[in-house]
């Protein structure tokens, strides 16, 4: 016969089993991904496509939305994660999502329009005149590595850091915001310096992964002062100048292309 006082034993037995069990369980789910299904808009509510979303601190855990501005991102850690969200033409933003170990959430981010508008080129038809002229004029004198729009379609990149990464001189280094830092040299030990940007040959504060590679219909890139044409080698304005230097130490020049001759 079963006395009082082991019924009890075995009722503590088994409900230390038991939360044994469910413990394991809880650890085992709390391992689980999460996905995130999301959307990106502009103030407006409309959607917006090529805008890249990421985790930060990951450099694999990122996606572009499609037509639709939307996006599917697996394999995300579970608990309090920050997002990274860039689009040209638009203020990078970073969202903070409190995500639950094997679930999908769904999620809206707004993005502002820049405050910063890209330069306008004007195309006058009485004066025969290009946009490409003048990159057309330094790659037939100048040093330099110069990238047309075959060129840039036949590296099949996503971005503008993806087109130079295997340029001689150029080292790319994943930031801890998820980002990706752009610095030139010539040679090892060397002092690495930051590029400055031109758009159209107007200075340019971004940096290059603001576009896409199909933003893009040409590329100019000099490494190191002796490179840099006389045109491009001026005193940078404050609102401009990179990391307090009032020269250029390497220069990469972004020729957009025309909306209107997009495929």
């Amino acid at each position: 016969m079963w006395t009082v006082a082991r019924s009890v034993r075995l009722g503590v037995w088994l409900a230390l089993a038991l939360g044994r069990v469910v413990a394991a369980q809880d650890t085992s789910q709390a391992t689980l991904p999460a996905t995130l299904l999301g959307t990106v808009v502009d103030s407006a509510g409309a959607p917006l496509a090529g805008a890249e979303v990421g985790l930060v601190g990951s450099a694999t855990l990122r996606t572009v939305t499609n037509d639709s501005g939307t996006f599917r991102l697996t394999g995300l850690p579970a608990g309090s994660v920050v997002l990274s969200v860039r689009r040209l033409g638009f203020e990078p933003a970073t969202f903070t999502a409190v995500l639950k170990p094997g679930k999908t959430h769904r999620a809206r981010f707004p993005l502002a329009a820049t405050a910063q508008r890209l330069p306008v080129v004007g195309v006058s038809d009485t004066m025969n005149t290009h946009s490409l002229d003048q990159f057309e004029a330094r790659r037939s004198s100048q040093r330099g590595t110069f990238l047309t729009r075959s060129e840039i379609e036949h590296k099949n990149a996503r971005n503008g850091t993806d087109l130079v990464r295997t340029i001689p001189g150029i080292r790319i280094t994943p930031t801890s915001h998820g980002n990706s830092e752009l610095t030139m040299t010539r040679a090892a030990g060397a002092q690495r310096c930051l590029p400055q940007l031109f758009v159209h040959g107007i200075p340019y504060s971004g940096t290059l992964d603001d576009f896409t590679a199909d933003d893009i219909e040409a590329l100019e890139i000099y490494v190191g002062i002796s490179e840099i044409p006389a045109e491009l080698n001026r005193s940078m304005p404050s609102s401009v100048v990179r990391r307090g230097m009032a020269a250029p130490c390497a220069v990469i020049v972004v020729w957009t292309r025309d909306p209107r001759k997009r495929p």
